[in-house]
């Protein structure tokens, strides 16, 4: 009993390794998490909140902020300004400024929020 024991134990291991490797993928990259999903919005390792970068124009600069939503039974709250990160000359900028925050406030590089 014991053989087959160890020999399913081996058989097993490379289907560990895949989901082990899986698992980290998608805690590291929630814009791959997000794509699958089919949702702009990224979703934090823990699945309590989300994120999503937004641009805006005031007729002088764009702007770059970082929205957030708690998710509650797996229903979305309402919508905040989680962090703002500047006023940017142009639209390209902004977006990745945005972006960059909300992957980083996605996977809790920044622990607390902006004000």
């Amino acid at each position: 009993m014991s053989i087959t024991r160890s020999f399913l134990n081996e058989l097993r291991t490379p289907f560990d390794l895949v989901l082990s490797v899986a698992t980290r993928v998608a805690s590291e990259c929630p814009d791959l998490k997000a794509a699958l999903r089919g949702t702009s919005w990224l979703a934090s390792p823990s699945g309590h909140y989300e994120f999503r970068s937004r641009v805006w124009f005031d007729y002088q600069r764009y702007h770059a902020i970082v929205m957030a939503r708690t998710l509650i039974a797996g229903q979305p709250g309402d919508e905040f300004i989680f962090s703002r990160h500047g006023e940017h000359f142009t639209h390209k900028a902004a977006a990745k400024a945005a972006q960059h925050a909300a992957s980083d406030a996605a996977t809790f590089r920044v622990f607390t929020a902006q004000k």
